[in-house]
């Protein structure tokens, strides 16, 4: 009888109760697609709402030849002016073929051949004439009607005082003027020309320049013109421009631009 020694293999057991199975639930996947969704709008709010950056530049100015703009306006008077009839003056003649001086007081009136009757403005002496020659003397007088009628030509006054005193008007009288109105040009009336005119320039003159050189000439109608030095300048293209004024010889020049992407580099 053979006895064998075999190894002896100890085996253990362990009883482990099984956990009952979970219910499924669909709470994660719908918590993943709303953080998806929330990326996906991120992303298309970023593109169409990027950072803009807000930067001033100082750039040197290139200067363009002048060009010269020019426009008329007709100056509108508003200002108005009356003036009243007035009466015409002049001189009448006064010969005397007497040998006796007379003296003739202010206020004789004489008709003209026209109709016109004429005053004189002061007394008279008038000398006695002699063998040299009739006496003659000269006196003022004026129309007694007003407006250019009182006008009479030369001898429209031909009278005579008695036998030997002759009065005449050698020369027209003038002076006489109906009653009118006149319309004129006022300071203001230049000023409102003088405002539309840059209006019209400033129209064709739009554009970066320096101030314009201004002439302004004309008196019925305004004649103003400008001559205007040009400015062109050179950015980069993603720049947009919201301001820019000339600074001698340099532009100042507000930009913005979307702000492009950091880069990092890690060793």
């Amino acid at each position: 009888m053979h006895i064998v020694d075999e190894p002896i293999e100890t085996v253990h057991l362990y009883v482990v109760r099984e956990e009952p199975k979970r219910p499924y639930t669909v709470l994660p996947l719908v918590a993943a697609c709303l953080c998806l969704l929330a990326i996906t709008g991120l992303a298309v709010y970023s593109g169409e709402h990027p950072a803009y950056e807000h930067q001033t530049l100082t750039v040197p100015a290139r200067f363009l030849p002048p060009r010269t703009f020019t426009a008329a306006q007709p100056i509108i008077p508003t200002g108005i002016k009356n003036y009243p009839a007035t009466t015409a003056h002049g001189t009448l003649t006064i010969t005397n073929g007497s040998v006796i001086a007379q003296t003739l007081p202010a206020g004789l009136t004489f008709v003209s051949k026209s109709g016109v009757s004429v005053i004189t403005d002061q007394a008279v002496y008038v000398p006695a004439g002699s063998a040299d020659g009739f006496g003659i003397t000269t006196v003022p007088a004026h129309a007694m009607i007003y407006g250019k009628k009182g006008n009479i030509l030369t001898y429209d006054v031909d009278n005579v005082i008695g036998v030997n005193i002759y009065i005449r008007n050698l020369d027209a009288f003038t002076g006489g003027n109906n009653s009118r109105t006149v319309t004129f040009a006022t300071p203001e009336d230049k000023q409102t020309a003088l405002l539309q005119a840059r209006g019209i320039l400033l129209s064709k003159s739009s554009g970066l320049h320096e101030p314009c050189r201004e002439n302004v000439s004309g008196s019925s109608t305004l004649h103003v013109v400008w001559v205007c030095r040009y400015v062109t300048y050179k950015i980069p293209a993603f720049m947009s421009v919201t301001a820019i004024r000339l600074n001698g010889k340099n532009l100042i020049i507000d930009v913005l631009f979307i702000a492009q992407p950091k880069r990092y580099w890690a060793k």
